[in-house]
């Protein structure tokens, strides 16, 4: 099969474009990992255990709220008409509105109280309900925001209000509190002025956003904020699973375990989600390609570049995690201090989960950007599922280690069906293997 003459003006974009995402990725996980080290220095495990517990249900129910607005805003802006983006914007935001006043209501009602009741002690997490809530907005809208800076090709935009920008700023107010400072006395307080700051900082991009698209408009029309937030809902399913396995091992440990225990889970998770990046990459740079190309029936184009994604991710990732394996017992305690050395062997249980998803190349994104948003959905229903009640079960007798191995488990068999799936239904194979014979390498 010749390439066309375009392909190399193609290929030139999809590099500059992942060097792009790779640096928002990069800035993303170091200041994760930064905000890590921070919480385990600087504060007491108490106060870094509830943190981990209130940011892994912010971004639970962030996912929640965006209803799959993220993943239809970048095929809606990816395939649409430019002249209408304005408009389309608009309707994003006041589905988004909608997500996050229901989500918003359904946590500050009942499931953030029953939450933080069941945490052990309780005392740790009920204080942070309220902020959560008040968080969720500002969680909800900025990948929304970024995803559709992507859409419009603007990726130099997405890399300024990416996600390092909470953990930035927590990082700065975790140090001003350890230092003593009048103005953050507590953590719940350093917590309210991150809110505050990080909700200033996306309300700026919104109006940079919609700068971007600004154009003389054509005729209103598309889909109302009620159709976006249908056409969401798959994508919500299959987003939430991602988040769940192993973000919610989190708070479901949180259930089973004293906090303390909870604060050197989430170290692991910080670790295991480190190699997750370069997989993270490819899944960001290819799927507005992805969404374009199959709206135009060019999907099978895209086989070489999705394969050499997969081959590109195993090969960063097995051996940074046989890295881990071997240095990991003299990093891990002199990184994080001596309390959370027991953070290696959960991190290695799900970085082996982690390494299958790498491998497995960028399949649910190839499948619910083609179309199949449904089969993703189901695998995302049946994935939760499975983490829950693996979690429940190993995490009641091995602790933080049971927790690990239900992600693990639960997030490879998910990854190896949704490959299968690309294969059989789409004809693209996402594993990283060798191109096959007479395929342009």
């Amino acid at each position: 099969m010749a390439h066309r003459p375009a392909d190399a003006g193609s290929q030139n974009a999809l590099r500059r474009d992942a060097a792009l995402v790779a640096a928002g990725q990069l800035a993303a996980i170091a200041s994760a990992f930064l905000l890590t080290i921070a919480g385990a220095r600087l504060l007491p495990p108490e106060d870094f255990g509830a943190l981990s517990w209130a940011l892994s249900w912010l971004t639970f129910l962030a996912v929640l709220a965006q209803f799959g607005l993220t993943q239809v805003a970048t095929i809606a802006l990816a395939r649409g008409d430019a002249r209408r983006h304005t408009g389309l914007l608009r309707r994003l935001l006041v589905a988004q509105a909608v997500g996050v006043a229901v989500v918003g209501a359904l946590w500050w009602g009942g499931a953030g109280p029953l939450a933080a009741g069941s945490g052990s002690p309780p005392a740790a997490y009920r204080p942070l309900v309220m902020l959560v809530a008040a968080w969720l907005p500002v969680a909800a809208v900025g990948p929304v925001l970024v995803n559709a800076f992507r859409a419009r090709g603007s990726f130099g935009l997405s890399l300024i209000f990416g996600e390092h920008v909470r953990r930035v700023l927590l990082i700065g107010l975790i140090v001003v509190l350890a230092a003593g400072a009048g103005a953050v006395a507590s953590l719940e307080t350093a917590l309210w002025w991150a809110v505050a700051l990080e909700s200033a900082v996306y309300l700026a991009g919104i109006l940079l956003l919609f700068g971007v698209v600004r154009s003389r408009e054509a005729a209103e029309s598309g889909s109302s904020p009620w159709q976006l937030l249908r056409s969401g809902g798959p994508f919500t399913l299959a987003t939430l699973a991602s988040v769940t396995v192993p973000q919610a091992g989190i708070w479901l440990l949180a259930a089973l375990a004293p906090v303390d225990e909870v604060a050197v889970f989430s170290v692991a998770v910080r670790i295991a989600v480190l190699f997750a990046v370069p997989v993270s990459i490819g899944m960001r740079t290819l799927a507005p390609r992805i969404a374009a190309a199959s709206a135009s029936g060019r999907l099978p184009d895209l086989a070489e570049p999705i394969r050499r994604s997969a081959v590109w991710s195993t090969a960063v990732t097995a051996p940074a995690v046989l890295a881990l394996a071997v240095a990991g017992p003299l990093l891990v305690p002199a990184v994080f201090g001596a309390d959370y050395a027991a953070a290696l062997v959960p991190a290695l249980v799900m970085s082996a989960g982690v390494l299958v998803n790498a491998w497995t190349g960028p399949c649910s994104v190839v499948l619910s950007h083609a179309g199949r948003q449904r089969l993703v959905a189901v695998s995302a229903l049946v994935s939760s599922g499975a983490f829950f009640a693996l979690g429940v079960w190993w995490g009641s007798t091995g602790g933080a280690l049971g927790v690990a191995a239900a992600a693990a488990v639960a997030m490879s068999a998910r990854n190896l069906h949704l490959a299968w799936a690309a294969a059989r239904t789409l004809g693209i194979r996402t594993i990283a293997l060798p191109a096959r014979k007479g395929l342009p390498s």
